[in-house]
């Protein structure tokens, strides 16, 4: 048996080119060859989203964000008492711990005592026009650029009554200056579930009623319609009151997703030319990264290209 693992990194040593016939027509396909001592090539179009010089860009610059709004839609279903959801965001807020349930009840109570310092009640969601169906509200964040965080305080008045269940989607949307714009879904944000009641476990949330979650997915694999469930209980069912809080972790909303290359070789796929279609015209900085690496050691080498793609002539 032998190795495939080799104990020296060959320098890498590739030629790109482009083939000559190409027309550099928007939707037609430019064709690359290329040869030599390359393992791994990642390709990048030039294009927003695959620029080599944002290859390692997790954040822009805060006066590059042009917009950032949050828009939350609710749904409530079953229970009478209307006053039981608030909303806040900040700009201050540094998060909780996670991990010790009681020091994380301390600081909400401890924020609760401050009402709210440092806090801003959005204090929109009417609970009795939605009861049913999904409403939709939208809130500027350009106020909490730098550091935002969203509170969920789900409070109904007493575990006498029925409970009110509430669903909730949210959706920030961030605009900016050369970028495609940004969508987190609630769902996939990092969230604390806490619940406040002594009589049960400060971090309780299933699939049980008085309790939250994040809506688990589908049968099927697909999204729920639902990001976070806060789901009551009947008259007496559960001993405790819901007094329960959804946190966002803290994050500047200047983050981006940082531009990715494909993947046009690698050590299972020994090919010797590429093509990639631009569908609009414009000049791009068509990139080509060689990698040849083991456990040892590394060796790359970029080679760049200016394609200029023209529209194409009116027949």
């Amino acid at each position: 048996m032998t190795s495939c693992q080799h104990d020296v990194v060959y320098e890498v040593d590739y030629n790109v080119t482009l083939d000559p016939a190409n027309t550099y027509y928007a939707g037609d396909p430019v064709k690359f060859n290329f040869d030599g001592n390359v393992d791994n090539l990642l390709f990048y179009s030039g294009e927003t989203g695959s620029q080599y010089i944002y290859h390692d860009r997790y954040l822009v610059p805060l006066e590059d964000v042009i917009n950032a709004t949050l828009t939350l839609e609710v749904k409530c279903q079953y229970g009478a008492d209307y006053d039981c959801l608030k909303v806040y965001a900040s700009n201050t807020f540094e998060g909780l711990s996670g991990s010790d349930g009681e020091a994380d009840r301390a600081t909400i109570r401890s924020m609760v005592d401050s009402e709210m310092e440092g806090w801003t009640d959005l204090g929109y969601v009417d609970l009795k026009e939605n009861n049913g169906k999904w409403t939709t509200h939208t809130i500027s964040l350009n106020d909490y650029m730098d550091n935002m965080s969203l509170a969920f305080h789900w409070c109904p008045p007493t575990n006498e009554r029925v409970q009110r269940t509430i669903w909730i989607r949210g959706f920030i949307n961030v605009e900016l200056a050369g970028v495609e714009p940004v969508q987190q879904k609630l769902r996939n944000m990092e969230c604390t579930f806490v619940m406040m009641d002594e009589k049960v476990d400060p971090y309780h949330y299933d699939n049980g009623n008085g309790s939250m979650r994040i809506a688990a997915l589908n049968k099927d694999g697909s999204e729920p319609e639902q990001h976070i469930i806060m789901q009551g209980a009947k008259a007496n069912e559960v001993s405790y009151v819901c007094d329960g809080w959804v946190f966002t972790k803290p994050q500047p909303l200047n983050k981006v997703a940082n531009d990715k290359g494909t993947v046009v070789k690698n050590l299972q796929n020994y090919i010797h030319e590429y093509e990639y279609t631009w569908t609009k015209p414009g000049t791009y900085e068509a990139v080509f990264v060689g990698r040849n690496e083991n456990y040892m050691a590394a060796s790359e080498e970029i080679q760049k290209f200016t394609i200029t793609i023209l529209e194409r002539p009116q027949e």
